[in-house]
């Protein structure tokens, strides 16, 4: 039984909110988590998108927000979602109020052919601020963004995390709190 699931913060990724709660409730294995969380235990946590949660948690998530609201503003929907037409946008948006896998095949993911993985990122002088505001850091979903390499906010370098994206490594719920160092410096863009 859920007893408690966090707020999300601004620009919070959905994941993160569940990798928050994971560590906060103290679960000694990812397994007994995801049985809480997802209607299949054996579903990889989707870093940017989201996932299909069981009836339990998507019942704790709706009392306090819309499922459209979490998609519009912690999931990458609104970033991939710009680059398509009216009714590919639309079905796509579709499959994720639904939490149907196919939107996958009508947003353009863009594939690296370079052999290079992406990483979660994040900005030093963010961390800091949510550190400060919050005692606690998060996924913050504007840094996911492909190409941005520079914190629209404080103009310096998002440092690259050890957690992949879209990775064949086992499954877990890595909270950015633990994953990012306390002291990080951050390099200013010219």
């Amino acid at each position: 039984m859920i007893m408690f699931f966090p707020k999300f913060y601004e620009d919070e990724l959905i994941y993160s909110v569940c990798a928050r709660y994971y560590v906060k409730s103290g679960y000694q294995s990812y397994i007994y988590a995801a049985e809480d969380l997802f209607k299949k235990k054996t579903d990889r946590p989707d870093l940017e998108f989201i996932n299909s949660f069981n009836d339990e948690i998507l019942d704790v998530i709706k009392q306090n927000y819309d499922v459209k609201e979490v998609i519009e503003n912690h999931t990458m929907f609104p970033y991939y979602g710009r680059f398509v037409n009216g009714e590919r946008k639309q079905k796509a948006f579709q499959c994720l109020c639904n939490m149907e896998g196919g939107y996958h095949n009508l947003l353009p993911m863009r594939i690296r052919k370079d052999g290079n993985k992406r990483y979660m990122r994040y900005c030093p002088l963010c961390v800091k601020e949510d550190r400060e505001k919050y005692g606690e850091t998060y996924w913050h979903r504007l840094h996911q963004m492909i190409g941005l390499y520079i914190c629209p906010l404080h103009s310096c370098y998002l440092e690259n995390s050890k957690i992949p994206i879209a990775s064949k490594e086992s499954p877990r719920l890595y909270c950015a709190e633990l994953e990012i160092p306390d002291e990080v410096e951050s390099k200013l863009s010219d």
